[in-house]
């Protein structure tokens, strides 16, 4: 099968979709032999977003993955941002979509322009928040239309009842491929037809992860981390948003009553870690630091960690969970939507209501107190990857996606011809 994949920013960046697509590209080729190419931005962050900074190589090929990046448009982002701040001043309401669209929603001629030529089997495209999702509007104006599949990692915090034009993409699309059961639930709710929408989610190597129980120990003794210190760690994007700002608050209350507990926070800086270590310094509390850190260095933190918590606000789906189990640990998460879909309170995890420091503080508390309780949720977290998330399994269920795309697409295409 020939496919073309596209997204926002692709490998070296970072984040769960990028993740995603670049996996399932490498292991289509790997396990199906198929002709896999990816069409994205040379930006190494989100292209909707104020930081960025190139990615200098246009075209490339990474594990037979052929990858073209090009350069998109950001000279009215300025304009539109001050006309949405006026318009709603003046107004009370936001800016039409048909105008803001083209600040969140990624305007890159190269995307579309690939799209609207390439000779594959299918498109897949990720994620539903980008324009190169409207494909299916304007594919019958090519001369060659092609099937179009939506990985559209929704994260449903949002109230997308509010966007129509966005949710009309995962409308339009030929098959949608939902993280979770909560987000397919949802979809159906918006007037997706639920025979389109298959549930999948990502899949991990638990081997990725694995580390020698010598080198975690050295890790653990460079970082003053004694044998009996319970280290609970967010490994994640150290942002507000991430929830690394509500668990700092939590570890301080904890610290208080247990100072055998040590916090690490690892990701990739923003704004917000400013904040984090203002907050450190002031209150003279045991918390380990690394931003930015190499990929590679990804196992060690997982296993050198007792307890896992994200306490974000809004996941689409959350692989640093999966990496999570792979090593055994425990997880604290938020109860609610796609992270609540997961995860399993009790099983493989303990829950608790976003933004509740109190419960948060208790649920770490239960697992600072209980090894016996670390050791069983760990222990079922892993048993679930292996059974449910495995790359083979994943890979098999995102290509029959593909199939089932193409199916509904030549049902459409013969009815147009027909009509």
């Amino acid at each position: 099968m020939k496919i073309l994949h596209v997204c926002a920013n692709y490998y070296p960046a970072f984040g769960g979709p990028q993740y995603t697509m670049k996996h399932l590209s490498e292991k289509l080729i790997e396990y199906y032999k198929d002709d896999v190419e990816v069409v994205t931005t040379d930006s190494l962050y989100g292209p909707e977003l104020n930081l960025y900074e190139k990615i200098n190589i246009p075209e490339e090929t990474i594990n037979g993955v052929k990858i073209k990046r090009f350069p998109f448009r950001t000279w009215h982002y300025k304009i539109i941002g001050l006309s949405s701040r006026a318009y709603k001043r003046l107004l009370k309401k936001p800016l039409p979509h048909a105008v803001r669209k083209y600040r969140w929603e990624l305007d890159c001629k190269g995307i579309d322009n690939t799209m609207r030529i390439n000779d594959c089997d299918v498109i897949m495209a990720s994620t539903v928040n980008y324009m190169f999702c409207d494909y299916p509007l304007w594919r019958f104006k090519t001369k060659d239309p092609k099937p179009f599949v939506l990985y559209g990692s929704l994260h449903l915090e949002v109230d997308w009842s509010n966007y129509q034009a966005i949710i009309n993409r995962a409308k339009i699309c030929d098959c949608y491929i939902a993280n979770t059961e909560y987000e397919r639930k949802k979809l159906i709710e918006f007037g997706v037809q639920k025979e389109k929408i298959v549930t999948v989610g990502t899949g991990i190597d638990v081997a990725d992860l694995a580390c020698n129980e010598a080198s975690v120990q050295a890790f653990r003794n460079k970082n003053h981390i004694q044998d009996d210190d319970i280290l609970i760690g967010h490994i994640g994007r150290l942002s507000e948003g991430k929830g690394a700002g509500l668990l700092l608050d939590a570890f301080i209350q904890l610290y208080q009553k247990n100072k055998k507990c040590k916090l690490l926070l690892a990701g990739t800086a923003t704004d917000y870690t400013e904040t984090l270590k203002q907050k450190v310094e002031q209150h003279k509390i045991p918390v380990i630091i690394f931003e930015n850190f190499e990929n590679q260095l990804k196992p060690m933190l997982f296993n050198a960690i007792d307890i896992f918590v994200l306490a974000s606000g809004g996941e689409s789906f959350g692989v640093v969970f999966l990496e999570a189990w792979a090593c055994k640990k425990p997880i604290v998460a938020t109860n609610m939507g796609a992270t609540a879909s997961l995860l399993s309170e009790g099983k493989d995890s303990l829950l608790f209501a976003v933004t509740d420091i109190d419960e948060l503080v208790c649920k770490i508390e239960m697992l600072v107190n209980d090894v016996a309780l670390q050791r069983t949720l760990g222990i079922n977290g892993y048993n679930k990857v292996i059974e449910n998330f495995s790359w083979p399994l994943i890979v098999k269920k995102y290509r029959e996606a593909y199939l089932k795309g193409i199916e509904n697409f030549k049902t459409e295409y013969s009815n147009r011809v027909s009509a």
